[in-house]
């Protein structure tokens, strides 16, 4: 075993392997949400989505029902519901309507007029433009937000509510827009909404603050310093609280978890508690749309101090949580759970409860399952391997070297530099990986890595084959050549 201490590319530690980790996930993650929660949202009518949006609305009729609002007809009601229709049927129909001169400025005209019917018109009218192109919601931005803003401290709850939800359109976005935003003094009404009675007020404000709070931490301690966390926790606690605001509050805290700088104040104000408590009581539903927030709030707490993945398995029924959410079938519940458990399993003895556990079985499944769930089942297991000999152990017994063996097949440069380092671990820290890794083909497609065209690949595959397999023969003709 002494030799294999030569080795000078050995594996990295838990904390640099959770550090590059963490790193990786924030680079993959940053402009994205999964496809079942969209950044910006057209809004529609109930009658609408019964009806599959309704009618088919034509460019003619877009040209119409804008002249009507240039030209002070009085029909404006019936001109405004046709046009925030139309935009939600798509950009090409809001470009119509922007090819009118003076259109944008009339709707805010509206907007800012006193007749509450056609205010709430068109507020919904430019909600579904921001939901549109980047161009479309910074012009948006520019020329309604100040009144939108404003209107969040109206009477009117449906106004508040409409106005609060284009104002997360706008945020969903791009930077620019969101910081025009805060410049504007939105942060502070968009928390006081979260006091309100009203959960559909509730759920736009909270989806405001999480696209206002994504990728920019400055604004997410602006909503942090204007006390949105007793507001975001009273909810949690609520025993009636809806999946759909309970998604809404999942994604700000999974927003407001993801630098790091405020999860100790979160867990303090018992986040974390809340979060598993949730994960406890939704795996069974199966709720995407609930689970998918809050396994990345909880990816994002764990990523940081180990006590917080302590505290996490405090809750005795998360590892059942945790098996059905790898079982799941939609695809990237399992991915998701995968990467929670990467960031739990620097801690000691959640490492240990995952190797020797239930968990184990259904992560090693996903070693034979699509690529990129794969690949997050291999950085787990990397990580469980870190903590030495005696968790490679129980994973050698689980036939995990001969499957990955196998991946050395593959031609993705990523997959083979992941199944490199989980080799190496197995050889380095056990005494059995070495003849089972023979036994699997493995030195054969290794040296059919040293000619690859990745030059990472060819050192590593290299360093195996000089280190583990091919220094027996080199000591052995050095001895040759000394007894001659």
């Amino acid at each position: 075993m002494e030799r294999k201490s030569l080795y000078k590319h050995k594996t990295q530690t838990v904390e640099e392997k959770r550090n590059q980790r963490r790193q990786e996930e924030i680079d993959q993650r940053k402009a994205r949400r999964e496809k079942c929660v969209s950044d910006k949202r057209f809004r529609h009518s109930v009658s609408e989505d019964t009806d599959a949006q309704g009618d088919e609305i034509s460019e003619q009729e877009v040209i119409d029902a804008t002249n009507v609002l240039l030209n002070k007809e009085p029909e404006k009601l019936e001109a405004l519901q046709t046009l925030r229709r139309a935009f939600a049927q798509g950009t090409t129909y809001i470009d119509t309507f922007f090819g009118q001169e003076n259109a944008l400025t009339c709707l805010v005209g509206i907007l800012t007029g006193n007749d509450t019917d056609l205010q709430l018109e068109a507020a919904w009218c430019v909600t579904n433009i921001a939901a549109g192109t980047d161009d479309q919601a910074l012009a948006v931005v520019k020329a309604a937000a100040p009144y939108l803003i404003t209107y969040l401290s109206s009477s009117s709850l449906d106004l508040k509510d409409q106005c609060a939800w284009a104002i997360g359109n706008l945020a969903g976005d791009s930077s620019e827009c969101r910081k025009l935003l805060s410049s504007q003094g939105c942060v502070t009404p968009l928390v006081k909404l979260l006091e309100t009675d009203t959960p559909n007020v509730v759920q736009s404000a909270a989806f405001a603050l999480s696209n206002l709070a994504r990728e920019c931490n400055d604004i997410a301690s602006e909503i942090v310093n204007a006390g949105v966390i007793p507001h975001l926790v009273s909810r949690l606690q609520d025993p009636g609280v809806s999946p759909k605001l309970l998604s809404e509050i999942a994604w700000v805290l999974t927003y407001l978890t993801s630098s790091g700088e405020f999860t100790n104040k979160l867990v303090s104000n018992g986040v974390l508690k809340h979060m598993v408590k949730i994960l406890v009581e939704q795996a069974d539903q199966q709720d995407v749309d609930v689970l998918t927030p809050v396994l990345r709030c909880l990816g994002n707490i764990c990523s940081g101090p180990d006590e917080y993945s302590i505290q996490a398995f405090e809750n005795t029924k998360l590892i059942p949580a945790l098996v059905t959410c790898l079982n799941s079938e939609h695809h990237h519940i399992p991915k998701e759970t995968l990467w929670v458990l990467s960031n739990m399993t620097g801690e000691n003895t959640v490492c240990e409860k995952v190797t020797n556990g239930p968990l184990l079985e259904p992560i090693l499944a996903k070693l034979k399952a699509a690529y990129d769930i794969k690949i997050e089942a291999l950085y787990l297991l990397c990580n469980l391997g870190c903590h030495g000999e005696e968790a490679c152990s129980v994973l050698i017994s689980k036939g995990v070297v001969e499957t990955v063996a196998a991946m050395l097949k593959t031609h993705d440069v990523e997959l083979l530099h992941l199944v490199l380092s989980f080799i190496e671990m197995m050889l380095r820290l056990t005494d059995e990986g070495k003849a089972l890794f023979e036994g699997s083909e493995g030195v054969a497609r290794l040296e059919g890595l040293e000619y690859h065209t990745d030059e990472v690949t060819r050192k590593q595959a290299n360093e195996l084959l000089e280190t583990y397999f091919y220094i027996d023969n080199n000591e052995e003709g050095a001895e040759d050549e000394n007894m001659e």
